[in-house]
Order: C-alpha cells, then sequence, then structure tokens
C-alpha cells in the first residue's frame, strides 16, 4: 500500500485514533495539574488562544478571496493545508496544557 492508501485505510486510522485517545486520558493527577497549568500559564494560554483566532480569521478570508475568484484553487488548497496544519498544531498545544499530556498532531 502507499502511504496515501495506508493513511486512509479504516484500521490505520482506527488505530491511530485509540492511540490519541488513550494518550489523552487523564490520570488522577491530570485534573489537578489542570487548574495549576491554567494559572501558571496563564500568558501562553491567552497567547494560544491569540494564535488560534488569527489563523480562524485568515480561514475566514481565504475561503472568501476563493469565492471571489481572487486566488485559484491550486492556491487555495496550498494555503489552506498550512493554516489547518497551524491550527491543528495550536489545539494540539491547547489539549496537552489542559490535560498534562505530550500528544503529537
Amino acid at each position: 500500500m502507499v502511504d496515501t492508501e495506508k493513511q486512509n485505510d479504516p484500521e490505520t486510522i482506527k488505530k491511530s485514533l485509540d492511540d490519541v485517545v488513550e494518550q489523552l486520558e487523564q490520570d488522577p493527577k491530570g485534573s489537578k495539574s489542570w487548574a495549576s497549568s491554567m494559572s501558571s500559564n496563564r500568558e501562553r494560554w491567552e497567547e494560544l488562544k491569540r494564535e488560534i483566532q488569527k489563523r480562524q480569521k485568515e480561514l475566514k478570508r481565504l475561503v472568501q478571496e476563493k469565492k471571489s475568484g481572487i486566488i485559484g484553487p491550486e492556491e487555495f488548497d496550498e494555503k489552506y493545508r498550512v493554516l489547518q496544519d497551524e491550527l491543528t498544531e495550536l489545539e494540539f498545544q491547547v489539549y496537552n496544557m489542559r490535560l498534562g499530556t505530550k500528544v503529537d498532531a
């Protein structure tokens, strides 16, 4: 199987999701660390929130540019993938901070 086919294989997807869910499960100290993580990393939380909002606005603008014909489908797809990857990375940082885990995107 080529990599794309393997990535789209239902069994591979299920195993990948199961692995992520297992990593996200909190241990007993996880919920306690959540509160301390919030208070001790307030600036980082705010920074992540701003970065996520910025990427979401960029995605919205990108969709508007595509709909209005300012950019073509290829350029849209390329920029869209980059923004989605950046958003995913930011969201994983939020999850890791909240849950006290180290899950990679």
